[in-house]
């Protein structure tokens, strides 16, 4: 008897979507991902058994006619190109066009996203309320993402004694552990409310503050505090990174607090020390 060669039920594309989609382990990724691929889909009006190379390089300089940021058309060809993965893995179909589609180089001015520590007191010293004041303090303290400092629950937290230990679940559903340092827990205390899970919440009810509502906060705060307007919840990211690597810290535990998966993109931080060189570490 013939095995099949098929991983799935999926009979058709929304099937086989879906299916993928369920893999994805955040709303706001599923969210992302469903509306790329129906816009896609849509441009070239065709099944996905149906798509060949040239309909991917088509939707991918359609986005740059539109003057979409290369950073962006990069996001929405990986989209593109998991997708088609999972649709041979899965034997749904027999062959990837969108794997011998090159990514486009995208010159990354990460050196121009970041914050000094003088810059994070200054926004901290503009918010309006202990909650937006303590969102800053613990993205760019801890380096974490706003998906994941939206998300933190009180249970994520361990205290074993004077050490405090947070457990993160990042990006594709990795698990980290990141040490909150004891002065930054005790900060935290004031925003404990009876019967709430959440740290950050919008209102007195047990939901989440919405990643959208962070990131106009901040924009927000930084126009009163004179900063650049662009400026986004990463960019506390980026400057925790290279803070933490300017006093001293090794790469391996910045990737491991940071939850990246490959050492290469946490070395990016290395560069971005501007207006420094090793020269200046020399003294002859």
């Amino acid at each position: 008897m013939m095995l099949s060669s098929k991983l799935t039920r999926a009979s058709n594309d929304s099937q086989i979507v879906l299916s993928w989609l369920t893999n994805k382990q955040s709303i706001h990724t599923q969210r992302q991902y469903s509306c790329t691929i129906e816009q896609f889909l849509q441009f070239t009006g065709k099944d996905l058994s149906q798509i060949m190379i040239e309909d991917i390089q088509d939707y991918l300089r359609s986005l740059k006619l539109r003057n979409q940021k290369l950073s962006t058309v990069k996001v929405k060809l990986m989209i593109i190109k998991s997708l088609f993965s999972y649709c041979v893995k899965t034997g749904y179909l027999p062959l990837n066009p969108a794997a011998m589609v090159d990514n486009p180089k995208v010159n990354d001015n990460i050196s121009q996203k970041l914050l000094t520590v003088d810059d994070i007191k200054n926004l901290m010293s503009h918010t309006t309320g202990i909650r937006d004041k303590l969102l800053i303090k613990v993205m760019f303290g801890l380096g974490l993402r706003v998906s994941e400092t939206i998300n933190l629950q009180w249970t994520n937290f361990r205290v074993d004694g004077e050490m405090v230990n947070l457990t993160i679940i990042g990006k594709g559903n990795r698990q980290r552990t990141v040490l909150v340092i004891p002065s930054l827990w005790q900060e935290l205390q004031v925003l404990r409310k009876k019967g709430i899970d959440y740290l950050f919440t919008a209102s007195e009810h047990n939901i989440p503050l919405r990643r959208n509502t962070a990131h106009y906060m901040l924009k927000k705060v930084a126009k009163k505090a004179g900063l650049n307007e662009n400026l986004s919840c990463h960019w506390l990211r980026h400057s925790h990174a290279t803070e933490a690597i300017k006093g001293g810290c090794d790469l391996s535990l910045l990737q491991q607090s940071l939850g990246h998966s490959s050492i290469t993109t946490t070395q990016k931080y290395l560069c971005l020390r501007l207006n420094e060189g090793s020269g200046n570490y020399i003294n002859f």
